[in-house]
């Protein structure tokens, strides 16, 4: 009988280890697009088999466990140099992929070709492993918490990222394994003769909430049913809301009245749709959204106190255009967003110099513009506000932009003064050295504090994004006489008459100068900036004959090629191809993100499922812990308690258990209350330890009871 008690464990701990091993290696498989063969099903076998035979036994684990270890240790070390190899390969995978979602990963991503094929040797090892502590934790230790984080090096690294998720049955096999050693692991610790109901009643329960969330989330979609498409709706905005705020923080969007330098953050690094446009012309489009006008060194602010007449901010109204720009949101905005050299806009707006407000909260809005803008004659009321405004700079400033342009090697001549285009020439000089200055990084380092934020960025810093070049040049035009302010929007690389989806990895900022009696585009951002290339980083990209680079020169202007007000070109094919991105010589990586493909939402792994699978994880952490909880709430208030009062908190301790569990409390214990309750006499420790004896007799009582009775007993009314 003991002999075949021991058979059923051991089937039953290998039953509760097997889906979590093999899943957990298959969900890094499935979301990785990773080479997988029989020779992983039948090892993760082999070594749980191996493991669970040689472990579970009291007197021999403490020798059996190292033993086993070295097995592993061993020919590890052996092969070493394979086993390196393959992990380098592996990380070049996963590094690739995380380099495009995250900017700091870019450091990190190997410099020499990945070979794809070769990261079986560090999934073997990294099944063995697992299979290892796993069994450890199952049939030694008995308890769950260990057992999930062996599972961990392989599926933690699936939600790195949220498009790349494992597939459904290995993530649900984990999950399942996990649940079901959690329900069963206070049975499997106390009486293995009746692990296999304990088993059987957890799996049931497991079984039943996986199944739920399958009704909920089929298979074939990962979507759920139309009856959750609000909740749905609420979370994708909600998750946009926390992925865009590195662009509230850096004042890209959402049309703050100021903007922090102190305070910049991270840029975000998941794209999704903020509106999509449709121009009558292609080509690369700056959608100009608020500007600022006073700096004080570290913050930007809007001058709005004087008003304008619409023709004094925007001289071309009016006139013939010849162009047409439609713009659709996905949520109305507090401004609209225009183009620049408008000559006709959507009624019901107001007009300031800073922004566009949108009154009438607009969702789909037009304009009419120019191309080919003239010569302007400036109003000189305007014209003498903005040199009164738009040249003022703090001295600290002014001062340390100068002397760093100054120590420029470049050899430059002095600023022109009658001639607009030898100045705009000037403009873009001074843009350029700017652009050299630091290289693009949506995640760059902290301004210090006590420093002037211009002259640490051109001297000192070693990355920024378009806030910092931006505001870096418009201080520098500032200081060399040329007005200027500080703008942010959108840019994007529009096809001709097609619709163009413009996300929020396009906000950007760039400069307006006062030149020529109007505003033009000074762009000081470096050409391989996020917004422009459509990618977050720039991995090894090998392209076809007729594959389309956003990147290219010959599609989007460098800054030293921005023209006045907007730049266009003539895109060569409206159809743009996608971009294979390889990882090696035997290896492909999906294709990147495609700036002009709209969302699809019923299709890809939703981000609602995770919170729910990990809401589902937290619900026995959460009923652990409150029973801890109360127990230690318990003991702290029994500790701190008279004789008389320790007595009285163990009667109603008494009374509860009894009308769970049955039975009777002696006539000695309850004399000892009375005791303890109407009497002047104080308890003695040894009458105390009479009334606990008591407890635990009872105590040991639930302890026999049935699984369901015991475990309410438990985890729900917290009793012992």
């Amino acid at each position: 009988m003991k002999r075949r008690e021991t058979i059923t464990v051991l089937i039953l701990d290998w039953l509760l280890m097997v889906p979590g091993v093999i899943g957990s290696v298959f969900c890094l498989i499935t979301a990785f697009s990773l080479p997988a063969s029989w020779e992983l099903w039948a090892i993760a076998l082999s070594a749980v088999t191996l493991f669970s035979i040689s472990l579970g036994h009291q007197k021999r684990d403490r020798v059996t466990a190292p033993l086993l270890l070295l097995l592993i240790v061993v020919p590890g070390y052996l092969f070493r140099v394979e086993l390196i190899e393959s992990f380098r390969n592996l990380w070049g995978v996963l590094s690739t992929i995380y380099a495009r979602g995250y900017d700091f990963f870019q450091d990190y991503v190997p410099q020499e070709s990945t070979n794809k094929e070769t990261v079986g040797t560090a999934l073997l090892f990294l099944t063995v492993l697992e299979a290892y502590f796993c069994c450890l934790s199952v049939r030694v230790w008995k308890r769950t918490t260990p057992a999930a984080l062996s599972l961990l090096p392989c599926v933690a690294p699936c939600f790195v990222l949220i498009d790349t998720p494992p597939a459904l049955l290995p993530l649900l096999a984990v999950i399942f394994a996990i649940l079901t050693q959690a329900f069963s692991q206070s049975v499997r610790r106390r009486a293995a003769g009746e692990q296999g109901k304990a088993v059987f009643a957890a799996a049931l329960v497991s079984a039943a909430i996986l199944g739920l969330l399958i009704t909920l989330y089929p298979q074939d979609t990962y979507s759920p049913p139309i009856t959750w498409e609000e909740l749905a709706e609420k979370m994708d905005r909600w998750k946009q809301q926390r992925n865009n705020r590195g662009n509230v923080s850096a004042g890209l969007t959402g049309n703050p009245s100021t903007v922090d330098l102190s305070g910049l953050d991270s840029l975000p690094n998941h794209p999704y749709a903020v509106f999509y446009v449709t121009s009558s012309r292609g080509g690369h489009l700056y959608l100009r959204g608020s500007s600022y006008v006073d700096f004080d060194g570290t913050v930007w602010s809007r001058n709005v106190k004087e008003s304008w007449d619409q023709s004094t901010v925007y001289p071309y109204l009016g006139v013939s255009g010849e162009e047409t720009l439609s713009i659709e949101t996905i949520e109305p905005e507090s401004l609209l967003y225009t183009t620049y050299d408008l000559t006709e806009m959507q009624d019901g707006t107001s007009v300031s110099d800073a922004y566009m407000r949108n009154d009438a909260q607009l969702k789909t809005y037009s304009m009419q513009f120019t191309a080919q803008a003239g010569p302007v004659v400036p109003d000189p009321r305007y014209d003498k506000w903005v040199r009164e405004h738009c040249l003022a700079l703090p001295e600290r400033t002014r001062t340390g932009v100068l002397a760093w342009w100054n120590a420029q090697d470049a050899s430059h001549n002095g600023m022109p003064v009658d001639d607009p285009d030898a100045l705009l020439q000037y403009a873009k000089d001074l843009a350029n050295a700017v652009s050299r200055s630091a290289r693009y990084s949506r995640n760059p380092v902290h301004m210090p504090e006590n420093v002037d934020f211009c002259t640490w960025f051109l001297s000192d810093a070693k990355d920024g994004y378009c806030v910092h070049f931006a505001s870096s040049c418009v201080a520098l035009l500032r200081a060399q006489g040329i007005p200027a302010r500080y703008v942010s929007g959108y840019v994007c690389d529009a096809a001709a008459k097609k619709q163009t989806r413009v996300t929020n990895l396009q906000a950007h900022a760039w400069v307006e100068a006062w030149i020529g009696g109007r505003w033009v585009v000074i762009e000081p951002t470096p050409s391989d900036a996020t917004e422009f290339t459509g990618q977050i980083n720039q991995p090894v990209v090998q392209q076809t004959e007729d594959s389309f680079d956003p990147a290219s020169d010959k599609n989007r202007p460098k800054p030293s090629e921005t023209r006045d007000h907007i730049s266009y070109t003539k895109p060569k094919d409206p159809k743009v191809p996608t971009t294979e991105v390889v990882v090696g010589p035997s290896g492909t990586i999906p294709t990147p993100y495609d700036p002009n493909k709209k969302d699809d939402d019923g299709q890809g792994f939703r981000y609602e499922l995770l919170l729910i699978y990990l809401g589902v994880l937290s619900i026995p952490l959460l009923i652990v812990g409150r029973r801890r909880f109360k127990l230690l709430r318990r003991e702290k208030k029994y500790v701190a308690a008279e004789p008389n009062e320790k007595a009285r908190l163990l009667y109603r301790r008494m009374l509860r258990m009894q009308k769970v569990g049955g039975g009777e409390v002696p006539e000695a214990a309850l004399g000892l209350v009375k005791k303890a309750r109407f009497s002047q006499h104080t308890l003695t420790d040894d009458e105390l330890n009479a009334l606990r004896q008591v407890c635990s007799e009872q105590i040991s009582r639930l302890h026999m009871a049935g699984f369901w009775k015991r475990n309410y007993c438990k985890y729900v009314l917290a009793l012992f």
